[in-house]
């Protein structure tokens, strides 16, 4: 459980650091996000159970690829949410805002 409860944040500031990636510098941001769906669409197409999981080794490799396919789309709605806060937020809190995630002064 209390592991669990660190993933969570773990996966939180990931998504955090996601946004300010994706604030600061749109094209890398692009790049990664590209590498994911392409993963996560390799994914579907060969599960763990028939591609990746055929490797000799320990169930931790497969438990690690579903959960980061989950953690990635969790980040990946992360990311749209803030930005999607940001086009919606008053013209008072726009400033802080920018401040926080954009590093603008």
């Amino acid at each position: 459980m209390a592991m669990a409860v660190i993933w969570i944040f773990v996966t939180v500031v990931f998504g955090l650091s996601f946004y300010v990636l994706r604030c600061r510098c749109q094209l890398f941001y692009g790049l990664v996000e590209l590498v994911v769906a392409l993963a996560v669409i390799v994914l579907t197409f060969y599960p763990q159970t028939n591609f990746l999981a055929l490797v000799e080794g320990p169930p931790l490799w497969g438990w690690l690829l579903s959960k980061g396919v989950g953690a990635s789309a969790g980040i990946y709605v992360m990311v749209r949410g803030l930005d999607n806060i940001h086009k919606g937020l008053p013209s008072k809190w726009r400033g802080k805002w920018e401040r926080v995630f954009y590093g603008r002064a």
